[in-house]
Formats: C-alpha cells, sequence, structure tokens
C-alpha cells in the first residue's frame, strides 16, 4: 500500500432514483442483486444489452428512500437516456444531483473513515456518505457529500492528491473501468472480471442480458480476461501486445508504467515468454484465481 492520500473524483457523477418502483425497477435490468442493498451496504452492478454486451458499470448507494447511482460523468448522458427508455409508466424519478465523489486510499484508509475493512460497508457522517469501495475493498473508501468538502479538515492525515494518483492505485491493482477498460456493446461482463469483482449475481433470476452471461459461466467459456500490464516504455490504448507476431492482447488503459489489458487467455504461454514490445509482461491481479502464470 501507499501513503493515504484523497482525491476528488471529478470524473464521476451522482444520479439520484425515487418513486415507489425504483426497487423493482433496478432488480430487473441490473446484474447485481438489490436485496443486498441497504443504508449499510452498497453494491457495484452493471447494465447491459440484452445479448450480454456491456453497456454502464456503477454504484448503487441506498439513502433513505432514494437509491443513488455513482456513474462515469462522460457517459452519464446515455445512462440516463436508457434507463429513462426502461422506466416507461413506472414511477420512478431520475435526477442528477450536484453530489461530489472523493476517494480516500493507502495506508489507514479505512481507520480514517471509522469503516472495516469490508467492501461495499456504508456508514453516515453528518451529511456525507462514507463506504469501502464494493469492487474490491484494496480501492478504498469513496465518499459522497453535498455540502462544501474540505478534504484538509476531514482527512488531516491525508495528502491531497490529483486523479492521477488515483488512477495510478487503481491500475496497480488492476481493477477495470467501464467505457475506459470495458467497452461499451462490445465486451461481455465475465472478461471483465465482474464476478471477482463482485458486480453480477448468478442467483437473482432474470435482468437484461442475464442469459448469455450465465451461460458464458457455466459453460465456462471465458476466452479473454483483463489484465495487468507492466512495461517500462510507452503504450497507448489499441496498442497490441505480440507473441511471435500473432496478436495477444490489446491495451485499454495505460499509465506510467502499468496499465490494463484485454488477453486472449487461450494464446498465453505457459511460461516466461518474449512479449512484443519487448520488456513487456502481463500480470494477473491478486484478485483473480486462474490457473494460468503469473507474469508472461
Amino acid at each position: 500500500m501507499s501513503d493515504l492520500s484523497i482525491t476528488a473524483l471529478k470524473n464521476r457523477t451522482i444520479l439520484a432514483l425515487t418513486g415507489k418502483d425504483v426497487w423493482d425497477f433496478l432488480q430487473n435490468l441490473v446484474t447485481n442483486d438489490m436485496k443486498m442493498v441497504n443504508e449499510a451496504q452498497c453494491l457495484y452492478a452493471a447494465l447491459l444489452t440484452a445479448q450480454g454486451k456491456f453497456l454502464h458499470d456503477f454504484i448503487i448507494i441506498k439513502q433513505g428512500e432514494t437509491f443513488m447511482i455513482d456513474c462515469a460523468t462522460e457517459r452519464k448522458d446515455d445512462l440516463i437516456r436508457r434507463l429513462t427508455l426502461y422506466k416507461l409508466r413506472s414511477d420512478v424519478t431520475l435526477t442528477e444531483t450536484a453530489s461530489q465523489v472523493f476517494a480516500v486510499y493507502g495506508d489507514g484508509a479505512y481507520k480514517s473513515a471509522n469503516l472495516p475493512e469490508k467492501a461495499g460497508t456504508v456508514i453516515q457522517n453528518g451529511n456525507d456518505l462514507y463506504l469501502v469501495d464494493p469492487r474490491n475493498a484494496n480501492l478504498g473508501v469513496r465518499i459522497i457529500t453535498t455540502a462544501d468538502f474540505n478534504a484538509a479538515d476531514d482527512f488531516p492525515a491525508a495528502t491531497v492528491k490529483d486523479e492521477g494518483s488515483y488512477e495510478a492505485h487503481r491500475l496497480y491493482l488492476g481493477i477495470p473501468e467501464g467505457g475506459q477498460d470495458i467497452i461499451p456493446e462490445k465486451n461481455f461482463l465475465l472478461e471483465a472480471n465482474f464476478e471477482e469483482l463482485n458486480g453480477v449475481s448468478f442467483t437473482k433470476g432474470c435482468y437484461v442480458g442475464q442469459e448469455l452471461t450465465a451461460r458464458t459461466k457455466h459453460r465456462a467459456k471465458i476466452k479473454k480476461r483483463l489484465l495487468r500490464v507492466l512495461f517500462d516504455g510507452s503504450l497507448e490504448p489499441g496498442d497490441a501486445i505480440t507473441l511471435d507476431g500473432r496478436e495477444i492482447a490489446e491495451v485499454r488503459s495505460f499509465a506510467n508504467g502499468q496499465g490494463i489489458a484485454l488477453v486472449r487467455l487461450e494464446n498465453l504461454p505457459e511460461g516466461p515468454a518474449a512479449l512484443k514490445p519487448e520488456g513487456v509482461k502481463l500480470i494477473l491481479p491478486e484478485y483473480i484465481n486462474l490457473p494460468i502464470a503469473e507474469k508472461y
């Protein structure tokens, strides 16, 4: 872990859903089980196409009778549009809020927020909500605040850092972001490690795209995975990683020597191999347990 840090996540937006039909509305749409959501527990989930391909990922939080969605700002308009199309005559009101999102991460993140190291745990602190990231507890604590939040006052032991610092933390853990590492209408859910990141339920019943997701799981036909990349050089999203002239991975994110790539598992060698660009390595994130070597 690194020193305790705090970052304003300006790339996140909080949507609020209210109305008597909200719970059923979300339960019939999202990949995870809304029965898990309460004021003390949030969850990670996605919205899929009918063919089971990824559209959006988000965190769902409950506060009173309101359900909040922590989503990517640059894709919020598309998410709002799709949710509105599904709403039809349901008693659901969807609004964009002025809430801000901060991340506290590094050594002592949970202790500084008086939270246990348990993914998805939520507590209320005055007008703010503190939650352990439901994808992976090592990501740290998220803060949702509507007040004039002062990071230095609330977390005096933390160093205020820019979004690049949080991005480096995320990439080190190998945890993907939707729209950046998970391509809308192209990637399937389990390729993006959603099962390991607590983002999908295989027992809740039907939701949009459920049939193909369940079939992929039970037939064990996951042919690609998002894995970590290490490289002492420059890579751009879309760059190919090759072995013996054959592309085995596509870079999705990369910054300061580390990133995430979509890797074709069947083409991976059984041990160390000369990948191109020379010196690049593909590494299994710690949260994934696969019967393949850790490094290539």
